[in-house]
Formats: structure tokens, sequence, C-alpha cells
């Protein structure tokens, strides 16, 4: 079963203020010290981080004391949070900064994600930007959509107040492959995988490396063909994943598993449709 309406409208109520109290005033604000690696140069953490994750896992256990959550930088701590997953009724996925290597670096393509998983199924997911303050979100089933806010509404209005109806978003499929302007992080791989896909990726038209959240945004809107993920972690791609299907794409592992938010591994390829999908498949595995 679906979320209520009204618990839809809480969850993105939490989201906005978790971006505009907290991740917003610390964009182009952080010190040296404010920023930290985890596991390399490119993965980062900062205090905006930790703070937008306990400011929605705070206000979540409010409104929701019976829903399990996970959180990136939870995770971080302890890697077993995963399994809350699979083992809670439902569940909520929080990515409390998507994007951190560019929001510590001041460009403002990141974002927050969350995802509303009941009983291993995701049924709910949001992808919102706090920069400019609107969000694209699906319910399991009922379509993908994306709701703006004009400038006056920015980090003010309530939901019910919003000038702008939701815009359905419907993707379509152009199936020549050279035309095709994907989302890859090829230097993300390593050895002779990374050559290969650099060569493979000469077969399209544009190739650009962006993080999850404005990767399905864009990916969603239509602005990108396809993407190929080298990692399956499930704050990056349990929203995207339902929101891109409910808009008309095609999200499989590289390998063609369907995708389940419990899955932490394999490399996910979202295409616009079936055929696309089944010829960047062939591509990618030659």
């Amino acid at each position: 079963m679906n979320l209520e309406q009204s618990s839809q409208h809480q969850l993105i109520d939490i989201v906005r203020r978790a971006g505009q109290q907290v991740v917003m005033p610390n964009f182009r604000q952080l010190n040296h010290g404010d920023v930290a690696v985890k596991t390399s140069v490119s993965d980062l953490v900062t205090i905006a981080d930790q703070a937008s994750e306990d400011f929605i896992s705070a206000e979540i256990k409010k409104y929701f004391p019976d829903w399990a959550i996970v959180g990136e930088e939870a995770v971080a701590a302890d890697p077993n949070t995963t399994d809350l997953i699979s083992s809670a009724k439902t569940c909520v996925i929080i990515d409390p900064i998507d994007g951190t290597w560019n929001f510590a670096h001041g460009i403002a393509d990141f974002g927050i994600i969350l995802a509303v998983v009941v009983e291993g199924t995701t049924r709910f997911g949001l992808l919102y930007d706090p920069v400019n303050d609107d969000w694209i979100y699906a319910n399991q089933g009922e379509g993908a959509f994306y709701q703006r806010t004009l400038m006056h509404e920015q980090g003010k209005a309530a939901i019910k107040d919003l000038e702008q109806a939701p815009l359905a978003l419907q993707v379509s499929a152009e199936e020549d492959l050279s035309k095709l302007a994907g989302i890859m992080s090829i230097h993300s791989y390593t050895g002779a995988k990374k050559q290969d896909f650099a060569l493979k990726a000469t077969k399209f038209a544009r190739i650009n490396n962006l993080p999850s959240c404005p990767a399905y945004r864009q990916l969603s809107q239509g602005h990108f063909h396809f993407s190929l993920t080298y990692k399956m972690m499930p704050w990056d791609h349990a929203a995207g994943v339902l929101i891109y299907t409910e808009a008309g794409g095609v999200c499989r592992t590289l390998q063609g598993e369907e995708y389940s938010p419990s899955m932490l591994d394999g490399e996910m390829l979202t295409a616009q449709s079936e055929q696309q999908w089944q010829a960047l498949a062939k591509h990618f595995r030659s």
C-alpha cells in the first residue's frame, strides 16, 4: 500500500526544512576543518551531511516512530544498518547530501534523497534540490512528477500553497546510440575496465558525470538518455529507480537483474526503453 498524501507531504516538508535550515546555510560556507575524507579523496563527508541526517532522522522519528531509518552516515558508522531495508516493515532510506564532493567544492549539483521501502519494495521516492527548492517524486504505480516553485515561494510556501501543479514526467526513447547523452563516472573504474569503458563512451554524443540525485532528476526529465553507475548503494538508487521507472524508464543491473533496494553490489544501467536498454547492455558487455 502506498503512503497517504498527508504522509508524503510530511516527508517532503521534513526534507525541505533540512535543505533550507541545515544544508543551504553551510553551502559555500565550509571551513577546511568542516570537510573530511571517508574512503578516498573523491569520497567526502562534511558537517552538513551529518547535521542533515540527524535533522531528518529526528523528524521522522517524531512523526513516524514505528519506521526504521537507514541513513548513509549511519551506515558508515555501522554497515549492518542496511539489514533494516529488508527486515523492517517500513524503512526510510536517506542520503542527507548526495553529491558531497560537489557541495564541499561549492558546485550546485547536489541534493537530498529519501525513499520509503515497505516490506522490501520502494513505495515512495523523493529527489530534492535545496538550491532551487524543487523536487521530483513518485509513488509506486502512480507516475512521476516534478514540483516546481516560483521565486517568491522558495523556502517559504507550504506545499498546499504552491501556485503550480506538479508536472507529470514521461520519457521517450532515442534509439540511435550515437545520438545519446549519458551519465557515467569513467574515473571510478580501474585498470583495463576503465580503459575499456572510456573507449566505449566515445560511441555516444555526450557523457557527463553527475551524482545520483541530479542524475535521476535529469534522466526523469529526459535531458539525458541513459546512465551507468559503478556502485549500488541503496541511498543512491532506491528513490531514483522508482521515479525513473514511473516516468517510463528501464532500470536493471548491467547483468540484467531486477533492482531491489536491498542490493549492495552491481552496476546500474538505466535507459529510456527496453530496446535501448538491450542495445546499451550489449555495447557495455562486449
